[in-house]
């Protein structure tokens, strides 16, 4: 049986929203407690299992069969990406250059309101940048990187680091090709920083949608 990771969370949420432990969903489903583990692990299950959890969840063992597993499809159209930290304004500048598209992620800012702000200003300054970019003069150019400049100093001050990365993405069934910018704001005491060479690893997509 193959596995459905979009199956498995489901029926983890399911059971944690009603409080369950896998011990009583085991008991309730009428199977054993593996059995339950297993299908929130890898969303493995028999059609008697999947029966039985059905019917302890009261919904439709059709729901459980037909979960369309979007992680899994996800997963097959993005792969990981080494992002380097953005010390300059120049850095920066190097990278949403000549961009198509420009995306912006982060970490789990959930605890952190700071962040959320950091991240609202990046939003707002970046489209401003990128304009004043592309009408600058030489000397202008020079003028907004120092800027930019600033603006990383500002989050740095913050705790946080810009992390980026400026590639090709093709087009969802097209025979094109994008230039995609992609910035990542991160803590600077983040595990998944390899603070040696100051990279973060990233799950982008690797195609995008005409």
């Amino acid at each position: 049986m193959a596995t459905n990771i979009g199956r498995a969370k489901f029926v983890k949420k399911a059971r944690q929203e009603r409080a369950w432990s896998q011990s009583q969903l085991a008991e309730i489903a009428g199977v054993d407690l593996r059995t339950i583990q297993r299908l929130e692990k890898d969303g493995i299950a028999s059609l008697e299992t999947l029966k039985g959890v059905a019917s302890a969840f009261d919904i439709d063992v059709k729901e459980l069969n037909q979960i369309s597993t979007k992680e899994e499809i996800a997963s097959q159209s993005s792969k990981m990406h080494l992002l380097n930290r953005i010390v300059s304004g120049k850095n920066l500048a190097d990278i949403i250059a000549g961009a198509d598209q420009f995306q912006v992620e982060h970490d789990d800012f959930s605890v952190d309101p700071r962040m959320i702000g950091s991240m609202r200003d990046i939003l707002k300054l970046l489209p401003v940048d990128v304009v004043r970019l592309y009408d600058a003069d030489p000397v202008k150019k020079i003028q907004v990187e120092a800027e930019m400049t600033q603006e990383l100093q500002g989050l740095e001050s913050y705790g946080f680091y810009l992390f980026g990365i400026k590639r090709l993405v093709p087009v969802e069934n097209q025979k094109n090709e994008i230039v995609m910018c992609t910035l990542y704001l991160s803590h600077a005491n983040s595990p998944k920083i390899n603070k040696k060479l100051m990279t973060i690893p990233a799950k982008l997509t690797e195609v995008v949608k005409g």
